[in-house]
Order: C-alpha cells, then structure tokens, then sequence
C-alpha cells in the first residue's frame, strides 16, 4: 500500500505546571483560599475543582485559563478550547481539530493535510478520553483510518472506507458501516490520541471521481452525520462547519489519589464518611470507569451544587420546579433531600409523586354500572331466597310439619343433611320405603348417623305414615329400638335421622354373608327383639298400645356386639291396650305379612307375633322367608314338622351332630309353629309369652351344654 505523508498539529495540555508537577492528588482547603475567584468565562462556568490559577483550582492538573483576547472569552485547559466542565458526571467537552488529507485531481499526490493529535499529560493524568461518549469515525472513499493511542500501552484501532464512486455510498444521514463513512470504538484509559490514515486499494483502483479529501477523527457519538456531499470536491466537509473547523470532544476526569472506600454490606452509603475531596456533608464518593486510581464526588439524590466544597451540597426545593418533580392535584411539600405530595381529597397517590383522581370518569361510570347490576343481582337473589324459603314452608307443611313441631326432636336443614351424608354418597340400605344414607354428626367422626330418605309422599297414607313413624318413635326409648334423632322436612322426600347401627340388618347377617353365627348368638338375637316388639306392645305407653306392623329380619339391625335394635316404624300404630286397628289399605312385606290381617284388614299386635315367627325360623334355618324362587318358610316348616322332618330344614351349622343344640332348635321351632297359628288368632302367644319361652329355652340348652362339659 502507498502510505500518505502526515503534517501533525499537537494539541496538548503540556504546560510547564502539569508537565513538572502531575496531579499531587492533595486538594487544598478550598473554603480558606478560594476568594475572588472568577466564577465564568465566557459562557463556560468554572466549578472547583477547578479554578483560574494555582490559588483557585485543587491542583495543578486543574488549572484553567481564561483567555480574554477572544470574542467571547475561551476557557482553555493549556491550549484546548473547554465548551463545558460538568461535575455530576466529572466530564469536559473540548474542542478540537479535525484530521483531514486532500490530493491533487486525477493524482496521488497530497496537497492538504493535518493529523488531530491530542497528548492530554504524562505523568498521573486526570484527564482521558471517554471511551462511552466519543467514537473514532473516517470519512471517505478507499481508505483505511488509523488511531493510535496511548493507555500507558500501544494502542491501535482503526476503520476502512469502500465506495466506487460517491453516489454508491450510503444514504445521507445513514450509520457509518463502511460505504463512505466508517466507526471504530476505543478503549478506556486513552490520554494520548493520534489520528492518521493510509490508502489500502491500489493505486489504479484509487481515483473515484469528485472524491479529493479525506477526513478522520475522535468525536462525541452522534456529532457528525453522514452527507454524500462531503466526499465531492475540496474540503467540502470542513467549509460546512466553517473556517477553523472544531471536532467536539469528551473527556473524562477525576481525583488521582485513589480508589473509594467499600461501603460494608447492609450500610447506607448516606452513612459513610466523605472521602477525600468529597467534603460536603451530603456528598458521596464514586469509582471512575475510566480510570483505575481515580474517583470523583456527587451529591445525594434531592441535593444539588458542588460536592467538592464544604455544604456545597444543596437542598433542592423540588417543589420549585414542577415540570421536573410533578405534584398534580396535590400540595407540594419540601423535604430535606426529598418532597412529598399530599392528594386533595378525591384524589391519591399515582405512585409517581403526583396525585391522580380516585375515580375516573370512566371509572365512575363503569362502577355505577356495576352499582346498578350489584343491585338487581341482590335483587334477584332476595327474590330466589325468598322463593326457596316459601318452598321450603310449603314442603315442611307438606311433610307434617306442623305435627313435628308439637314433638320434641332436633329438626334438620337441607343443607345441614347433604352435610353430613356428603351429598348422599354412602348408600347403605333400600327398601319399600326410602333409601338410607350413612352420615356423620358435626360432634366427631364416631358420631354416625343413619339418614332415611322415603319415597316421594304422593298419597295421604304416605303422609301420615312417615308422620306415624316420628311421632310413635319420638314417644318410645329402648336399648333394643333404633334410636330417632331428629328429621328434616325441606325436602321433597321427607329424612329422618337414627342412630347408626354399624353392622346392618339381620337379613344381610344371615344371608347376604358366610360368616359363622353361633346359637347363643342367635337365641340372643330373637330374646332382645322380642324384648323390643314386647315393650312396644305394653310398656312404651301407658294407655296405647304401638304396633310395628312391619316385622322382618331386615328391619332388625345388629350393632358391633349382635345387640338387635328394632327399626322401620313406618306402618306402626299407636292403638287402645284392648282394641285393634282396622284399614283398608295393608301394607307389609308379603314373606312376612300375618294371612288373617291380609284377609280381614285388622292390625293386632298378634300381627307382630306372626311375623315374628318367620324370624325365628329364620334363625334357625338361615333360609329366607321365600326362598329357591317361590318356597315359603312357613309353610314349608309347618309341613315338615307335620311329617316329622323339622330337623332336616335346621342350619347344619349349628346342628353339629349336638343333641341339646337339636332341643333347642326344636323348641324355638315350636314356639315359631303357636305364632303362626292362622285358625284362632288369640291362640297365638303374646310376645312377652314368646320372651318367656325363649329364655327358659336358652336356659335349658345352657344348662345342658355345661352339664356336657363337666362330663367331658
């Protein structure tokens, strides 16, 4: 490559002061000396540190001129031209000249040039370039820009131009890629600059035509803008700024006699003790970025001035400028380092130390709508309680309501029975007349209930049995009768709560499982149910008698132990001790039901002992009531017994081959044979006769069964 001549103009800070004495790094006491000192020159104002001459700067290294013999006066730092000194960011813009080579047209040959040299100081430099805000750009066609600098290290960068000829260049006011104009970022740490630059096509490829000048230098990022035309003719891009053509330029400054002191972990650095120059009391100390031994001093936000003399920190009253510290709608009130804003009423705090209205006009009328849509929902809502509440009234009268009010029990809600049967999940028995729920009590998880749901009331005796069940069972307490706790009539179908008996009915015990169940165990059953339906007949009032009318194994339900509980008093009737009950409609389960009540409509408490009968035989037999198909217990038994074949039909699992056990059997099955009598009703025994007989049979077959084992 052809190499093109430079002529260097050195723009140095070299004075004889800064040269022989660097930067001593030990500031002078400012408030003791500093007087009379110009405060601007020109239109650049003069902070401290620094200062015109020695009695009014830190140091030498900050030492300033003013140089009257210009319109208006310049500030100079040696003999560059300062624009501007800021302390908040410890920067200075100067000025100056731009690098630039021109040739002869249609040669090679240079007839103009000047090289930017800046060499800043030498030794402990407060003053470098600022690598964040100047940017290194070429400007031209074919050629390579170069800097080189110094860091305390060589340092070279540098940038190519291409362009066949101007108007293949970028467009004006385009980035600087390389098509006419090229960037190049530079390191931190620069105090001595050198701009230069050399051809890199060859020479035939060189000559674009109009292109005769050149141009290269460090400047503030965004100062120059791409313009085709400053390729084209000679000297273009330097007449456009005008004779003497200044590049503007940042340098970056700061204190040298060290680095700031870490603030501890968790310590406000509010806190920490001004360090070395900073002196003022809300001043602080900041690294510089730039430099790895300097530092320089701001104030704490909310202040403002100079933090390099004592209290030159200022409060700001930000309450004077309301563009910068807005307070809308609100009273402004200064603070010390801070304001704060205080609404009018209506308004509130937007976060930002301004105040915005609580309530738009939008929001107003959005909310009214919601106001309005609030109140015909809690309208229609009032509507639909009440309208519950009424079907609600309706459905207990419906239910017997007003009988169950004379009757001291516990009365359900709706809402407390879907409670605790868990939404009617747990369905533990149906019959003819409901289903039945398991449930739970509020009073702990032991506390099981059993929930009966009847069948949809549609006819008056419907009515009036469920109504029956809770009025007989609200009058009547018994170890061996399920006990009532309460009920609920808001519902459709009327519920009742009993007590929960956790091992189910004596119809499941005997048929619907496998499990061994001994005679004791048995007799046991029929004595206490018997005890139960004995106490209905003649204890549980004194002038009435109550009737189950629907006696059946599974309408005896068996606790953990096998105590029996009578339940199910659906078709009981409460009746005079020497009358009985005629109705024209019977109900009653057909395997169970007395043949004479069947015939002639009349419920006696004989009914109860017939169909007591058929449990009996079921406990000893363990076959259903109608069993294989169509088979009648009874009849079946009775013929058996008639023909002398009773034993064949007992539970073999009791039988054993044990002759007291057979006794017994046959005993309990002669007492099921007097309560079935169909031909003379008052034949039939009572059922306190049948507890009677049951305990002297028990006794008996005991009496033997430990005679046998004293013998063995």
């Amino acid at each position: 490559m052809l190499a093109m001549p430079q002529a260097v103009l050195l723009l140095a800070v070299s004075c004889a002061a800064v040269l022989a004495t660097g930067v001593s790094g030990q500031p002078v006491s400012p408030a003791a000396e500093r007087t009379n000192c110009p405060a601007k020159c020109g239109d650049v104002e003069i902070h401290y540190p620094f200062g015109v001459g020695p009695r009014c700067s830190m140091d030498a290294g900050f030492e300033v001129t003013c140089n009257e013999t210009t319109s208006p006066p310049s500030l100079q730092l040696g003999n560059i031209i300062i624009a501007n000194i800021t302390l908040e960011k410890a920067q200075m813009v100067v000025y100056t000249f731009l690098t630039y080579s021109c040739r002869v047209p249609g040669s090679n040959n240079t007839i103009y040039a000047q090289t930017q040299s800046i060499e800043l100081s030498v030794s402990s430099p407060p003053f470098l370039v600022s690598p964040a805000d100047n940017v290194f750009t070429s400007v031209g066609c074919n050629s390579l820009a170069q800097l080189v600098g110094d860091s305390g290290t060589d340092y070279h960068t540098g940038c190519i131009t291409t362009c066949a000829s101007v108007n293949e260049t970028a467009d004006d006011g385009a980035p600087c890629s390389g098509h006419g104009c090229c960037e190049a970022s530079i390191m931190p740490g620069l105090f001595v600059v050198n701009v230069s630059w050399s051809d890199w096509a060859e020479e035939s490829d060189y000559h674009v035509p109009g292109n005769l000048c050149q141009y290269a230098f460090v400047a503030t990022k965004g100062w120059y803008k791409f313009r085709k035309n400053d390729l084209v003719g000679n000297l273009t891009f330097a007449k456009r700024f005008g004779e003497g053509t200044v590049v503007p330029l940042v340098l970056d400054w700061s204190i040298s006699d060290g680095r700031c002191p870490p603030v501890p972990q968790g310590v406000d650095k509010a806190n920490i003790d001004p360090n070395g120059a900073c002196v003022s009391t809300q001043s602080y100390c900041v690294n510089a970025s730039n430099s790895a031994t300097g530092y320089f001093c701001n104030c704490f936000e909310g202040y403002t001035g100079n933090p390099y003399i004592k209290n030159g920190c200022k409060n700001i009253n930000e309450c004077l400028n309301k563009n910068m510290y807005p307070c809308h709608g609100g009273r402004c009130h200064d603070l010390e380092g801070d304001y704060e804003c205080k609404c009018n009423f209506g308004r509130r705090d937007d976060g930002n130390k301004g105040c915005e209205p609580v309530l738009s006009k939008a929001a107003v009328a959005v909310i009214g709508t919601i106001i309005g849509i609030a109140l015909l929902v809690v309208l229609l809502i009032f509507l639909l309680m009440e309208r519950e509440k009424r079907k609600l009234r309706d459905r207990f009268n419906k239910n017997g309501g007003q009988l169950v009010k004379s009757i001291k029990i516990e009365i359900f809600t709706k809402a407390k029975i879907r409670y605790m049967t868990n939404n009617y999940t747990s369905i533990i028995g149906q019959g003819a007349f409901g289903t039945v729920y398991k449930g739970t009590t509020s009073s702990g998880e032991n506390a099981g209930v059993a929930v009966k749901k009847s069948t949809a009331i549609k006819h008056d005796w419907q009515k009036e049995s469920f109504a029956n069940e809770i009025r007989i069972q609200s009058q009547i307490s018994h170890r061996n009768l399920v006990q009532l706790i309460g009920c609920c009539l808001e519902t459709d179908v009327p519920m009742l709560v009993y007590e929960f008996v956790p091992r189910g009915s004596l119809y499941d015990v005997l048929h619907l499982k496998n499990d061994p169940l001994p005679l004791e165990t048995r007799l046991d059953i029929a004595i206490y149910s018997a005890v139960a339906l004995a106490y209905m007949h003649t204890e549980a009032s004194q002038s009435m008698a109550i009737v189950h009318g629907d006696v059946k194994s599974a309408n005896i339900l068996l606790d953990d132990r096998f105590v029996p509980k009578v339940s199910d008093f659906g078709t009981s009737r409460l009746m005079s001790m020497d009358k009985d009950h005629h109705t024209n409609l019977v109900i009653g389960d057909p395997g169970y039901i007395d043949p004479v009540y069947v015939k002639t409509g009349l419920l006696t408490k004989k009914s109860d002992v017939y169909s007591f009968s058929i449990i009996l035989l079921e406990l000893v037999t363990r076959k259903e009531a109608i069993y294989n198909g169509n088979q009648s217990l009874p009849m079946d038994y009775i013929k058996a017994s008639m023909e002398g074949t009773a034993r064949q039909m007992f539970d073999k699992d009791i039988v054993a081959n044990s002759e007291e056990h057979m006794e017994c059997l046959e005993e309990v099955g002669k007492i099921a044979l007097q309560c079935l009598n169909e031909n003379n009703v008052n034949d039939r025994p009572t059922m306190g006769e049948v507890v009677d007989r049951l305990k002297a049979c028990k006794s008996q077959w005991l009496e033997c069964h430990w005679k046998k084992n004293e013998v063995m």
